[in-house]
């Protein structure tokens, strides 16, 4: 049965911001008449009126393209509702959003911010000779919805499935039920038994701050099953949180723990003893609010401590702000922080980040940093001049697209220099991914359509990448976490081309919230395993944890790559090299071992100092061949040499 259906509301682009879900859709689909249409103002940026009394409003319609803003939509039933394809069903307090590839969005709070693309909202308004359109998702067939309705529609690639899936669902017995709002997972060895021990930054919404939560924390026992340690560790903190991370800070030789805080809260120091007991050190950070998307570690001045780099997205909705300042925090040897900010870092506003990394791109063996920036025009490229000073060289050396969530660095073409993976920063729908090429110099090229093709790339609403070499075959894979489609693999052909597996995960109730994703050998079976961060969804705040049940085990050894060793004054000699298990981020679980082996055969170990680089300060340096070497998890073992010249 059909009914008739007009259009109200001229063309008029807007980019709807997340605050579309402050729409009051109950309030517009009771009243139903003229009224309720003017009271869908859209974010503040639509005003919609002029629907006849005799008509009642029972959609709102998202358009990727203005020009189709007109288009009729004269017969629209509750059957046939891909006769148009982006119909928006109102009903009571959500709205179920069908977009231009048929994936159905989650009600109101699913409805993100990300999707900038929607150029025009508009309502559909029926005449009441039938009963209201019901609720309705998008049915399941081989065409999606948009595809029905439009054939020139680029259609959804169809993965190659897994042969079978490689990681098992064992959350429940592992960490049972979890409940909060998950932004980032980290694994680390908090107590010193060399079992990896799992921690969630949890708390904050998407542009407002929510209520505080623990960020949980769970020891490992050894079998695969955990322990929550978070009362033990933090005592009854609550936290707004989208970053918690784990190093050796004060350089006693204990790991340490960071948790930053969001929405002008304070960022929290935590330092241990090495026994899994930690003592809280409000003195020893900048006590500024601020509103923190991530942090990373790493010594950017190299004099020998681990510095803070934080990515601040400024005070009020971050969908709306003009955006924060890059932070810099600089180590004075044991742990105690001072702000470095005004005299290092570049004066550029970032609108929204979540995600920075610090990372070599120039091969100079410093720590450089990019910042990924969801509400700017693309995101941007910081090199370090060696001495902690960083200068904005984004312009022609780092492609622009807007909307990024994530960079995560690898080498995955085998020529030594790191290469980046971008998440969910497509100008058009889908809003795919990209991935980056570096040239060796730190200038980086859009490799993305020739290496990862649209069949393996379909454009989620996606948020995490971690590497892992899932074949044991010494070239780096990746994971992807997504929030509203499939968690998926990417397998590398050993030249830096992807091809998509799906249906990788056995499980019987996937995932619908993975905001994080991490990697470790959980069960030290040799086997890489699985950790999700989840959130934002309803329904799915629970964690996950995934045991690679059915992946080989791992006998590729770790790459070392070394530089040319650097003289210092006096004698002395620094040597340095990139080591990683082709596993991100890099972290000390990876490696049971890295040291230089003397001409003599002793061997002297390595400091992790960001990325994944590390060195050693020999002084005196003995002439000849030393070698580097590193083991991994699995004791995989390799050596590469450097050559001492007296």
């Amino acid at each position: 049965m059909c009914r008739r259906c007009r259009l109200f509301s001229a063309a008029k682009e807007v980019v709807p911001r997340r605050s579309i879900q402050e729409v009051d859709v109950a309030a517009a689909a009771a009243a139903g008449q003229q009224d309720a249409v003017g009271a869908l103002d859209v974010a503040g940026e639509l005003g919609l009126g002029d629907a006849p009394a005799d008509h009642t409003v029972v959609g709102l319609v998202a358009l990727a393209d203005p020009a189709t803003i007109h288009r009729s939509v004269d017969e629209v039933g509750p059957d046939d509702h891909a006769a148009f394809p982006l119909l928006n069903n109102v009903s009571g307090k959500h709205i179920w959003t069908a977009d231009n590839r048929g994936r159905t969005l989650a009600g109101v709070r699913g409805i993100r911010g990300s999707i900038t693309w929607v150029a025009a909202i508009v309502v559909v308004a029926c005449q009441p000779t039938v009963s209201p359109l019901p609720s309705f998702a998008p049915p399941a067939s081989t065409a999606t919805a948009a595809e029905s309705a439009d054939p020139t529609a680029t259609p959804r690639p169809t993965p190659t499935p897994a042969p079978e899936p490689l990681w098992e669902d064992v959350t429940e017995a592992a960490i049972g039920q979890t409940a909060e709002w998950t932004n980032k997972v980290e694994i680390a060895d908090l107590d010193g038994d060399e079992l990896p021990d799992l921690l969630f930054a949890n708390g904050g919404l998407y542009e407002e701050p929510g209520s505080p939560e623990p960020a949980r924390v769970f020891r490992n026992l050894g079998t695969g099953r955990f322990e929550e340690a978070t009362e033990t560790i933090f005592g009854d903190e609550r936290f707004l949180s989208r970053a918690i991370k784990v190093g050796d800070l004060d350089a006693d030789g204990d790991p340490d723990i960071l948790v930053t805080g969001t929405f002008q809260t304070s960022t929290r120091l935590f330092l241990g003893d090495g026994s899994g007991a930690f003592t809280t050190a409000p003195d020893q950070v900048p006590a500024e609010p601020l509103s923190i998307g991530d942090v990373e570690f790493g010594d950017v001045d190299a004099d020998g401590d681990l510095d803070l780099m934080l990515a601040e997205w400024g005070a009020g909705s971050p969908m709306a702000n003009a955006g924060g300042r890059t932070r810099l925090w600089l180590n004075d040897g044991a742990g105690r922080f001072a702000d470095a900010t005004d005299a290092a870092m570049p004066d550029v506003l970032v609108r929204f980040s979540w995600e920075l990394e610090l990372l070599d791109v120039d091969g100079d063996w410093d720590l450089d940093a990019v910042i990924s920036c969801k509400q700017c025009a693309g995101s941007f490229l910081f090199e370090n001049d060696g001495a902690g000073a960083f200068t904005d060289v984004t312009a022609g050396r780092l492609p622009q697209f807007p909307n990024n969530y994530e960079f995560e660095a690898m080498d995955v073409d085998g020529d030594a220099d790191l290469d980046l993976v971008t998440i969910n920063d497509g100008t058009e729908p889908p809003a795919s991914e990209h991935l980056f090429l570096n040239d060796g110099a730190g200038s980086f090229s859009d490799a993305t359509p020739v290496q990862w093709p649209v069949t393996s790339n379909p454009g989620f609403d996606d948020n995490n990448v971690a590497f892992l070499d899932v074949e044991s075959d010494g070239d780096a894979d990746f994971v992807i976490g997504s929030l509203d489609g499939p968690d998926r693999l990417l397998v590398n052909d050993g030249t830096g081309s992807f091809t998509m597996q799906e249906g990788i995960i056995d499980t019987d109730e996937a995932s619908g919230g993975t905001l994080a994703i991490a990697v470790a050998d959980l069960d030290l079976d040799g086997r890489l395993d699985l950790v999700e961060g989840q959130g934002e969804v309803p329904g799915h705040e629970n964690e996950r944890v995934y045991l690679g049940t059915r992946i080989g085990q791992d006998t590729a050894p770790p790459s070392v790559t070394v530089a040319d060793p650097l003289a210092t004054e006096g004698g002395g000699v620094v040597l340095r090299a990139r080591i990683h298990d082709r596993i991100s981020p890099a972290r000390p679980i990876q490696l049971q071992r890295v040291i230089v082996r003397s001409p003599d055969g002793d061997g002297v170990p390595m400091t992790w100092y960001g990325e994944y680089l590390w060195q050693v300060r020999l002084d005196p340096a003995s002439p000849g061949t030393w070698a580097v070497c590193a083991a991994d998890a699995s004791g995989n073992e390799t050596c590469a040499d450097a050559v001492i010249n007296g």
